[in-house]
């Protein structure tokens, strides 16, 4: 069985229309509401999910967020998807296929080879795997590569490989950066640039000098 978490302060309008999907597809969905100004736990647990809830959050932390959402999940498997990405159907029996305790399943990349925007944040992997690590780095603020940053830490610290989902298994609500940040409590440039470098550090002790090229990470690396 599989369990979506996914994580909603402001999205509201967004979740509206992906929430309806994640039910059909995954066994289970959490919808952590951070302390949403649209009431959006509200709606959600009225659609058929769990709702948890986090009261007085100021700002948006995607880290804390997920890893609450985790500490509810009952099942082998949890996936984390975003509440602006689209679940298309029978998704959920292909993640069920490519899901093990030794893989992590990640959003396909365009023909080109770049990553889809957005989708960065998407994974499905066996909950005992997620824990084993600590999930997300709560070290790591605002958005930009915390996700990567977790399979980085999945490939090194559990020897997971990655399976990508087919081309067409998930879509994007497209928006602007300016919605993606107007809970942060910094600017999104500022985070982003502090992630990398945190990333780039871990990467570093490693032996990873360029995890666009390494063998070991041009799989997971997140190209433009």
């Amino acid at each position: 069985m599989i369990t979506a978490v996914t994580t909603c302060m402001g999205r509201r309008e967004h979740l509206e229309t992906t929430l309806p999907l994640m039910l059909e597809e995954f066994d289970r969905v959490i919808v952590v509401d951070w302390s949403c100004p649209q009431e959006s736990g509200k709606w959600a647990e009225q659609e058929g999910a769990q709702v948890i809830w986090s009261p007085g959050q100021a700002h948006f932390s995607p880290c804390k967020a997920r890893n609450l959402g985790a500490k509810h999940v009952g099942t082998e498997h949890i996936c984390f998807i975003d509440a602006d990405v689209m679940i298309m159907p029978e998704a959920g029996n292909e993640i069920r296929r490519l899901v093990n305790l030794s893989t992590m399943v990640i959003a396909a990349r365009y023909e080109s080879g770049s990553d889809v925007h957005a989708l960065g944040g998407f994974i499905a992997l066996e909950t005992s795997q997620f824990l084993a690590v600590g999930g997300y780095d709560e070290t790591l603020r605002g958005y930009a590569l915390e996700d990567i940053h977790l399979r980085c830490r999945l490939l090194f610290e559990r020897g997971l490989v990655s399976k990508r989902l087919s081309p067409g298994a998930l879509a994007v609500i497209r928006h602007s950066n300016e919605m993606r940040a107007r809970y942060l409590d910094d600017d999104l440039r500022v985070s982003a640039t502090r992630n990398y470098e945190s990333l780039m550090s871990y990467l570093a002790g490693h032996g990873v000098t360029d995890w666009l090229t390494d063998p070991r990470t041009a799989e997971i690396a997140y190209r433009v």
